[in-house]
């Protein structure tokens, strides 16, 4: 059998030819004494600073034993059989006429025979050491006392204490609250993602208790909305879409049946104020805390916990047919890697599939460890295509019992069905057989397909090149304890093997350093529109670094001390100080403070934020009157043109096309072309982070698209039912629905003017009076829709 190739970096690795310094008598080589003059004379200029040649870096034993495109050059377990040496010994390296002297040679076996390599290998595996420690995100939040300000009368609670605190020491303070009228459109649109009804805002600007704003918040916090509006949040984190195998062609689409039932899930978790680390642990291990496969009959609650975990099936599969091979199925599994580590952990881990991390102290053998938590559910060896992953929502006994009852009735109708001659009674026995079959519905779980299978490094990210056997582990600088050995948690239910039960322990013990820092952070992020990280899928050193650092571990402590509530922080964020601010920059200070943090880091004012695509297009047909809040069940279809202009279908109610766009059909690739202007996320695995961009085609798209032309219509309807033919009332109301509040005495006019113009160029046209007042009065709701004041939360 040829030897293979030997990749030219590692050949130039081993030109040591130089003579080597002599040895110490009775002392066995030192590294930095007797082997690393070599390497530095003749290999540092290949490998050493820069760019390694292959990847292969011989400075220091560490980086040897991390080894470069053709894997470790020392291996500790068996040092003598290191590669390096064995490449020198055959005559193989260096390459060329002259080759490594005895004496040299001589020298590196001495030094791999003593336990030198085997002393120096980074007991925490190669890349983490406890050095890397430092870094704030890798370290346990420590909740601080909150510091002392001046001026106290601003501060609401400790957010608002942190954050004065600074800009005090800036020579800067917040702005002024915000009127009542944006902070309650503030809160409606951030809290349930719906503008407030004319009705409900004239409700709240009478209420003058003291606490009419904290009651407001409870009672959007209590509405089934909130769930749909947070539970959005949560499925770009998580890469939900309705739709299974590869997304790249508009014509095509194969539904992933029954995975909505996970989107639902979500939605009742958020509304429930399930706590985080639950919320977490039923997701990551729901099927490992219910004996389902032993139950007579599947509980509710057992079909919840397995419904969650919907959340390790969204990933894009292209291992539909049998052409596919075992590095398809890896990709799958990959993609759950790095769709769990930025969702949950914050980090990017993507890089380790080939090479310890380029800046974060996580190794690829922490990569691979971890990755065997989920090796069980996703064997590559024992694989389940994707269109047969799914349980059926009865137990196995149930299932076995509607099965059997559904063979007996095929069995009959085939005997009857051998009478030829079919009579009409006896084609209503058939029909009546046929509707007495039972069924059952699919969910989407995850579940151990069987013993967990042996796991291995593959070197280089290469499937087919598998390394070492590992064990289990979870990330060692993300340790606190130092412990990172798997255990099988004894409340794993059945014969799973409870690795996934015991990664979610892992993640949300008291102990992590960065699972509640990141649930804190991305709350954070959707309230203000900038995190107090900015890159919420990237707490590590590549990320950004964190505004207010103090304030950060103060709420990540908090939240788990209080029961991991989403709900609680809500209201610990929105009744702030900084929260009620305005974001409109005051004329006698701002000259200062742009000048000072024109990005508005410190948070001297409020945040302007655009609506997210979703959010602007329920908001438009809750301001048209005909938003249909029918909550959960399977998607709604959309249209796939060939222009790609695709629209909500009207079905399978004459409604459905106007339900919240939660619950559209979600594809990977090709989202409503609306929600695509708007940033849409697209799916390659998950988002983190949307963009959001401001462009000439989302002015141009709300002023044209049909969708917004009709809820125009619609809001004038409702404005002429409210406001008769008086235009100024007319302006008044269309104010009221679209923006939430009376229009100023210039707006006033100038509408009234519009209005009077329109009318007057349409009748010129040929229209007749009353259309032409119709059509005039819907141009003027249709700017209203397109204003800035609509689609932005001041």
């Amino acid at each position: 059998m040829p030897r293979p190739n030997i990749s030219t970096g590692l050949a130039s690795l081993l030109c040591v030819v130089m003579t080597a310094p002599g040895l110490v008598a009775g002392e066995p080589p030192d590294f930095d004494r007797d082997v690393r003059p070599i390497l530095a004379a003749n290999c540092f200029r290949c490998h050493g600073e820069g760019k390694p040649k292959a990847g292969l870096d011989l400075r220091t034993v560490a980086s040897m034993l991390r080894g470069g495109e053709t894997g470790p050059a020392l291996d500790p377990r068996r040092p003598v059989h290191s590669l390096l040496l064995t490449m020198v010994t055959q005559g193989e390296m260096p390459p060329g006429k002259e080759k490594l002297a005895p004496k040299q040679i001589e020298i590196l076996r001495q030094w791999l025979a003593s336990d030198a390599v085997a002393k120096m290998a980074p007991k925490q595996g190669p890349g983490t050491s406890d050095p890397d420690r430092p870094h704030w995100a890798f370290q346990k939040p420590i909740k601080r006392r909150p510091p002392e300000v001046k001026n106290t009368g601003r501060i609401r609670g400790p957010i608002d204490a942190f954050l004065l605190a600074k800009l005090e020491a800036k020579g800067l303070t917040f702005s002024a609250d915000t009127n009542k009228v944006t902070l309650l459109r503030r809160a409606y649109l951030d809290l349930i993602g719906l503008p407030p009804a004319p009705e409900e805002a004239e409700a709240f600007l009478k209420d003058n208790r003291p606490d009419a704003y904290e009651r407001l918040i409870d009672r959007l916090l209590a509405s089934p909305h909130y769930g749909e509006r947070w539970g959005r949040h949560w499925l770009d984190a998580a890469g939900y879409v309705d739709n299974r195998l590869f997304d790249g062609d508009l014509a095509t689409i194969y539904p992933n049946e029954g995975i909505w039932r996970y989107r639902d899930y979500v939605v009742r978790s958020f509304n429930a104020d399930k706590p985080w680390n639950r919320f977490i642990t039923e997701q990551l291990a729901g099927d490992e805390l219910a004996d389902w496969r032993n139950a007579d009959k599947l509980t509710p609650p057992m079909r919840e916990l397995l419904t969650a975990t919907g959340y390790l099936r969204l990933i894009e599969d292209h291992t539909s047919e049998p052409q596919y091979g075992i590095d398809k199925r890896y990709d799958v599994v990959f993609e759950v890697m790095e769709m769990t580590s930025t969702s949950l952990l914050g980090v990017t881990m993507e890089c380790c599939r080939c090479h310890d991390h380029k800046y974060d102290p996580i190794s690829q053998r922490d990569y691979y460890q971890l990755m065997a938590c989920f090796e069980p559910s996703y064997n590559v060896r024992d694989w389940r295509k994707p269109q047969d992953r799914f349980l059926p929502d009865v137990s196995p006994k149930e299932k076995a019992a509607i099965d059997q009852h559904n063979a007996a009735v095929d069995r009959q109708i085939g005997e009857l069905q051998k009478n030829e001659e079919k009579p009409a009674d006896l084609l209503k026995r058939v029909a009546e057989l046929a509707a007495s079959k039972k069924s059952y519905g699919k969910i989407q779980a995850l579940w151990d397909v069987g013993p967990p299978p042996t796991s291995r490094l593959m070197r280089r990210g290469n499937v087919n090149t598998p390394g070492a056997e590992l064990k289990p582990a979870f990330v060692k600088v993300l340790s606190q304890s130092g412990t990172t050995a798997v255990q099988r948690p004894a409340e794993t239910q059945g014969t799973s093997s409870g690795r996934r039960l015991a990664l979610a322990h892992w993640l949300t013990s008291p102990e992590h350093p960065l699972t509640a820092r990141v649930m804190v952070n991305r709350a954070w992020h959707h309230h203000f529109g900038r995190g107090i990280v900015a890159t919420l899928g990237n707490l590590g050193r590549s990320g950004s670094a964190p505004s207010h650092p103090e304030l950060l571990d103060w709420l990540a402590v908090d939240v788990m001390e209080n029961g991991w509530s989403l709900k609680r922080l809500h209201r610990q964020i929105m009744t702030s100080t900084a929260y009620r601010q305005s974001s409109r920059r005051p004329a006698n200070t701002d000259a200062f403070a742009e000048r000072l943090d024109p990005e508005n880091h410190l948070l001297w004012r409020m945040n302007l934020r655009r609506l997210e695509a979703e959010i602007v297009r329920d908001s438009v047909l809750a301001v048209g009157g005909k938003l249909d809040r029918t909550m959960g069940g399977p998607p709604i279809s959309i249209t796939n043109p060939p222009d790609g202009v695709s629209e909500v279908k009207r079905e399978p109610t004459p409604t459905s096309a106007s339900r919240r766009s939660l619950y559209l059909f979600a594809r990977r690739v090709y989202p409503l072309k609306i929600l695509e202007v708007f940033d849409a996320p697209i799916m390659p695995v998950n988002c983190t982070q949307r963009t959001n961009s401001a462009t000439v085609l989302q002015s141009l798209t709300f002023l044209n698209s049909t969708f917004v032309i009709e809820q125009a219509s619609l809001v004038a309807s409702r404005v002429r039912a409210q406001a008769g033919e008086n235009g100024a009332r007319q302006v008044d109301a269309a104010y009221q629905f679209v923006l939430t509040r009376p229009p100023s005495k210039g707006e006033q006019e100038k509408c009234q003017a519009f209005l009077r113009e329109q009318n007057a160029t349409y009748k010129k046209n040929g229209r007749s009076p009353d259309r032409a007042e119709g059509d005039s009065l819907t141009d003027l709701c249709h700017m209203l829709l397109c204003s800035n004041e609509f689609l932005y939360v001041e």
